[in-house]
């Protein structure tokens, strides 16, 4: 992010942001330009960025980028992800590779393919053509090689800047800390920068997570028009200093999150309009003669590229007006506005712009077209309509910092009244999505509450500040025992007259441990702080929450059951109790199937529900899959893709890091709305309602599966194999229609605006 005064702006929780991934319609969320069949989904980077280091590759700031390259060693999905950065920022990319070109990641090859990488085999450096096993055997053979690839470059290119890739803990051929340390040697020799991974002790320099506002704007004034996608301006990076890189990730999300959708058009326009500011000058001394051509641009060079900062630490300070077109353009020191030097004029300029980057909205900034600018830019003196100039000082509600949910004093007992405990569902995460009874539980009736970990910020954050918040320990390899450690401490609590809200993330009966909590609280078994003596407990209070598995659908216009593509809906779930794989429910075309808690096990339920891909239950590799991370949050996301790609969508640059909690929907339901809509799919009589023909759209009930007598058998099932033949013809160009011509997956991310009035 640059020192822009707009910079300030980007701190407060105003709009949530929709970004990402491919073409849809006016009436899906805004998304960015398609994967066509030439990119093979991955995604081309947006050129013009930067790497967010001390450091630039644009042409500006070198004559020539191929006499700096960035070079990266290894080959597999990491080194795809650096070399994608590295490409936003105008870097030419070499890849150091081992075993040849066929052994990298599918992306790699595809980029290489396209002449957007290069590739340098370092077995061919080495002279011999040993495998990757060999070659690693020797701590030295890399370094040596490239020791000759650099000693052989032409004297213009010099090498600024090393990753090492293939040395990420979970490769199965990780490079040792030996051969990693001869390769630092050898770079620190050569002023060569090196960043290795998972080995911080040699790195020169580290990655931060980042995140790029594109400038997304309409194409055409018409409601129906698709939104264009341009190379942001606008850029954030957080680091936690190698004390957290997955904690660094979700604060990166939370800032992106709370930052207005139009935030990087907002920032281009401010880019433009300080451009166009000097370029007025720049023409204005030329037409006037006022100075010779070439003091022009070193004028104008000489002022701060981020010139807008060159005002008072307070923005309330005026800023120097100039006459209006009706004033006399003598100044007050005698001297006329033509006669202004341009490094001044273009100064006075920079401080108007930081004046409206501070007060006006961002969507007033986003808006601006270039006859605008050039209006606000000659008539100074007046406030375009629209603008605000409201200071924090007068601002009538105040922002204060939340409450610490780790509080150290309890809530005193209440000996008044009995003890409650009201087992609670906190919906799928936004907090207008609360029942109207846990609403009232959390903000009137408690006195303590128990939450799971899942449930949302925005949720504990109603619960008033005098009330205990405690989070359940469930990290991994612990969940049963903080599971008891909360039914335990619910039971204490209450029995010492509290009213305890056992608060759960969606519907507490759905995967929620429901059942063994109401059966514990019914008869808690005695232990030494639980005295055997004491009444037994109101019955518990069950209310019930949104469950997660039809609202995050619905939050993406996706029908669990739909007349003409879904009759049915079945939840599931691949996990069992201790962690056991589930057998995953047989495929049937009119069914969704809506899997909870499998995400991250992503690839042994696909080739679970693909199997042969020849038996009745196996599901078809081009059936639409869903995958829904962090539904109704504001940073909320979809993955839409097929069983056959979806795993390789989730690896993508573009996907990045997963968003739990996730979930899948499996099924023809998925593209049922999108665009213009897709209900046919079952066809035939059926409705969805149940109808009596729902059978016949070719599943294991179909008519053409009855077995018949005689010479009809053979004919019948051939008739069925051509139908299903044909069917799976239709049913693929259904999936390119829905998802384009080529295109493997689409990614929808955030909230609608339209959200923001049910803020609470």
């Amino acid at each position: 992010m640059t020192s822009c005064s707009l910079q300030s702006r980007l701190r407060l929780p105003e709009r949530l942001l929709i970004l990402t991934a491919v073409t849809g319609t006016s009436s899906r969320p805004m998304v960015s330009p398609s994967c066509n069949s030439e990119t093979r989904g991955f995604s081309n980077p947006h050129t013009g960025g930067s790497l967010l280091l001390s450091f630039s590759f644009r042409k500006s700031s070198r004559p020539d980028p191929q006499s700096a390259p960035f070079y990266i060693l290894g080959s597999g999905l990491l080194a795809a992800q650096r070399a994608f950065s590295a490409l936003e920022a105008d870097a030419s990319v070499v890849v150091f590779g081992k075993g040849g070109l066929e052994n990298a990641c599918e992306e790699l090859k595809w980029r290489v393919h396209h002449g957007q990488v290069d590739w340098v085999d370092l077995d061919h450096a080495l002279g011999h053509h040993n495998n990757a096993d060999d070659v690693f055997k020797s701590d030295t053979a890399d370094a040596s090689a490239l020791e000759t690839y650099f000693a052989n470059l032409p004297s213009s290119v010099t090498p600024k800047f090393l990753c090492i890739t293939d040395t990420l803990l979970s490769l199965p051929t990780r490079r040792s800390r030996a051969s990693a340390t001869s390769i630092y040697n050898l770079c620190r020799a050569r002023n060569i920068s090196v960043n290795t991974t998972d080995y911080p002790t040699l790195c020169d320099f580290s990655f931060a997570t980042t995140h790029r506002f594109l400038d997304v704007t309409a194409s055409s004034s018409s409601p129906s028009s698709q939104p264009s996608t341009s190379a942001g301006f606008l850029q954030i990076a957080v680091t936690t200093n190698g004390q957290g890189c997955r904690l660094a990730g979700r604060i990166k999300r939370e800032i992106v999150t709370r930052l207005p959708r139009d935030v990087g058009r907002a920032v281009g326009n401010v880019g433009r309009m300080r451009a166009l500011a000097k370029e007025r000058d720049a023409k204005f001394d030329l037409e006037k003669a006022s100075f010779p051509n070439s003091s022009i641009t070193e004028d104008l060079d000489e002022i701060d590229p981020c010139g807008d900062t060159d005002v008072a630490s307070t923005p309330n300070l005026p800023v120097p007006q100039r006459p209006g077109k009706s004033c006399s353009s003598t100044k007050m020191d005698g001297t006329t506005l033509d006669s202004e030097p341009t490094a001044e004029r273009t100064r006075r300029r920079m401080k108007w712009v930081a004046q409206i980057s501070e007060y006006w909205p961002f969507e007033k900034l986003a808006a601006m077209t270039e006859k605008d600018m050039e209006k606000y830019l000659e008539d100074e003196e007046s406030e375009p309509e629209g603008a605000s100039a409201t200071t924090k000082e007068g601002s009538p509600h105040p922002t204060l910092s939340p409450p610490s949910i780790h509080s150290i004093f309890p809530s005193q007992p209440n000996s008044s009244r009995s003890g409650q405990i009201l087992l609670i569902g906190s919906g799928p995460g936004h907090p207008s999505l609360l029942t109207l009874a846990a609403h009232r539980a959390l903000t009137e009736l408690a006195d303590i509450v128990l939450a799971d970990k899942l449930v949302p910020a925005a949720v504990l954050a109603l619960i008033p500040s005098k009330v205990e918040v405690v989070i359940a320990k469930k990290f991994p390899g612990n969940a049963d025992r903080a599971q008891q450690e909360m039914m335990e401490r619910a039971v204490n609590e209450a029995r010492r007259g509290k009213c305890v809200v056992r608060l759960k993330q969606g519907d507490p009966a759905i995967y929620g441990r429901f059942g063994e909590e109401i059966l514990y609280f019914r008869n808690p078994p005695p232990s030494s702080s639980t005295a055997t003596n004491l009444p037994p407990l109101p019955p518990t209070l069950v209310i019930p929450g949104v469950s997660s598995a039809l609202a995050a659908p619905t939050m993406f216009d996706i029908p669990c059951t739909q007349r003409g593509a879904s009759t049915s809906f079945l939840v599931t779930t691949p996990v069992g109790k201790g962690g056991k794989t589930l057998k995953m429910p047989a495929y049937e075309r009119s069914r969704t199937v809506v899997v909870l808690m499998g995400v991250a096990r992503l690839g042994a339920v696909v080739k679970a529900l693909v199997g042969s891909g020849r038996d009745n239950g196996d599901y078809p590799p081009h059936l639409p899959i869903a995958i829904i991370e962090r539904a109704s949050m504001p940073d909320q996301r979809v993955i839409e893709s097929t069983l056959e790609d979806v795993e390789s969508a989730m690896e993508s640059a573009e996907v990045g890091a997963q968003r739990p909690p996730g979930m899948m929907v499996i099924g023809w339901s998925v593209p049922a709305l999108w665009g213009e809509g897709n209900v046919n799919v079952l066809g035939g009589d059926d409705d969805g309602e149940g109808g009596e023909d729902a059978a016949k759209s070719v599943n294991g009930n179909s008519e053409l599966h009855q077995t018949t007598e005689g010479g009809h058998h053979q004919e019948e099932k051939s008739e069925m194999t051509n139908r299903e033949n044909l069917q799976t013809v239709e049913d693929i160009e259904r999936v390119r229609n829905w998802l384009g011509d080529g295109v493997r997956w689409r990614v929808r991310e955030g909230l609608s605006p339209a959200w923001d009035i049910f803020s609470l």
